[in-house]
């Protein structure tokens, strides 16, 4: 018990360790989006209580339990994978049940399950329709979200012994929470108190499976870098697949933007009204912004190795702009073909000033994602909920503005005419910072490459 004591108040300590300002002001952000989202579930269920929406109360409750299972397994994966929590190595003379209990709890000790647990107690008080026990199965959900993400964790971090007995009593553990859950799955909703021993033996299973997972897992997975002495085989492709935090934030950016396509296509087909006509903001995930406001904007933060390589070679601007579009093309050519397929199923009738703003969009937000990453650049680290900046919040807003600019045609086609004017004036703007580049490469170094003490 003293070392899980010892290890939750190291962890808390650390978070604002280093800081302190930003951390805190993201820390109250999540406080106030927790806030938020228990008002709009509260909102739903009262609604739903009086007949105001189709679902009833039972359903909102089992989407706002689905809620919290997908967003607790997803960040672990996107838009970074996050590593699981190893507080004490094996070598350490400790038994496997304490290391299994003092890591389990420690990974509960962070923000963003504070500000989880802060949205439940908020929907609580604010819902009378949630009522004690669902907030209950509510946490119990959490844990078994928790649970499941550190066993994929597992899969993905360390090699099996498939034939080992541990796994086999892993898998007949695993088993065990599979029945009891068809049976009475854990995300709906129950008035009657007898459910939750069933969920929490459901929770148990689980949780013995993930330590035997633990026990039958081997050593650590090498990381593999693919190499090739093909000329012909794309340098864009190979930054692409070797750096994965870049790649599982674009992958997931893209995932975004094609889930908002897919409302807009689904809402075509079933109404022959577009989305995007309703909400004007929407046409924003019809061009590449995400591409650039995940990583692009910060393309040096991402690929650092690649500007110190420039930088030691010649310095020149224009090896500068030849190596920021290397690692651009091949995600650029996803979205773009993601885009093509959209308008050629479900948009013809916008086709001409899509490829317009598309085209205008590539023009103007390339040499702005340069401007940004010398100006503003960040050392990119950790995952979506570590609370570390990977892009400037204040570039990310400009980008948006001047790509909203883009629509202006859409209220008549003259506006076509701001096109040029847009996108020679980020140019001027990228000439001038790159005429200022000897001063803003120490800070690119100081950034990119400093060590935290």
């Amino acid at each position: 018990m003293d070392l899980i004591l010892f290890s939750c108040k190291a962890r808390f300590h650390s978070f604002f360790r280093h800081k302190k300002t930003q951390r805190s002001l993201l820390m109250a952000l999540g406080i106030l989006g927790s806030a938020f989202y228990s008002w709009l579930f509260s909102f739903l269920l009262d609604k739903a209580h009086q007949g105001g929406i189709n679902p009833g109360v039972q359903q909102v409750l089992e989407y706002t339990n689905l809620f919290l299972l997908a967003i607790i397994i997803l960040r672990g994966f996107f838009p970074a994978y996050i590593q699981k929590t190893e507080i004490i190595p094996r070598i350490y003379p400790v038994s496997a049940l304490q290391k299994f209990w003092t890591e389990f709890i420690v990974e509960l000790v962070s923000p963003f399950y504070f500000i989880l647990l802060n949205f439940l107690m908020l929907l609580f008080l604010m819902s009378p329709e949630y009522t004690f026990l669902h907030l209950l199965q509510s946490i119990l959900v959490v844990l078994t979200a928790h649970v499941t993400l550190r066993a994929l964790q597992v899969f993905v971090e360390r090699k099996m012994r498939w034939l080992h007995s541990s796994f086999i009593s892993a898998a007949v553990l695993a088993g065990g929470f599979v029945a009891l859950q068809a049976r009475v799955p854990m995300f709906t909703a129950s008035e009657e108190w007898l459910y939750l021993f069933v969920h929490l033996a459901s929770l148990g299973f689980l949780i013995g499976s993930n330590f035997f997972l633990e026990q039958a897992a081997a050593e650590p997975r090498r990381k593999e870098v693919s190499y090739s002495q093909n000329a012909r085989r794309s340098l864009g492709w190979r930054l692409f697949k070797n750096h994965k935090l870049a790649r599982q934030m674009i992958i997931f950016g893209l995932v975004f933007k094609g889930f908002f396509l897919a409302i807009d296509a689904f809402s075509v087909t079933r109404d022959g009204v577009h989305l995007f006509d309703k909400n004007v903001t929407l046409w924003l995930f019809v061009g590449p912004i995400i591409v650039f406001a995940y990583v692009f904007n910060n393309v040096w933060g991402f690929y650092k190795n690649l500007w110190l390589t420039v930088e030691r070679t010649s310095g020149n601007y224009k090896d500068f702009l030849k190596a920021s579009l290397l690692p651009i093309r091949v995600p650029l050519l996803m979205d773009a073909v993601l885009t093509f397929l959209y308008v050629a199923f479900y948009n013809h009738e916008n086709a001409m000033f899509i490829f317009m703003m598309y085209t205008g969009s590539i023009l103007l937000l390339t040499p702005f994602s340069l401007i940004a990453s010398f100006v503003s650049p960040k050392a990119v680290k950790g995952g979506l909920f570590s609370f570390d900046v990977k892009v400037s919040y204040l570039f990310n807003l400009l980008g948006m503005a001047l790509f909203g600019m883009l629509f202006l045609p859409l209220l008549h086609p003259l506006l076509y005419l701001i096109y040029p004017l847009l996108i020679g004036g980020v140019m001027f703007a990228l000439f001038a910072v790159m005429r200022e580049y000897s001063t803003y490469k120490y800070k690119l170094f100081e950034t990119l490459y400093k060590v935290e003490d």
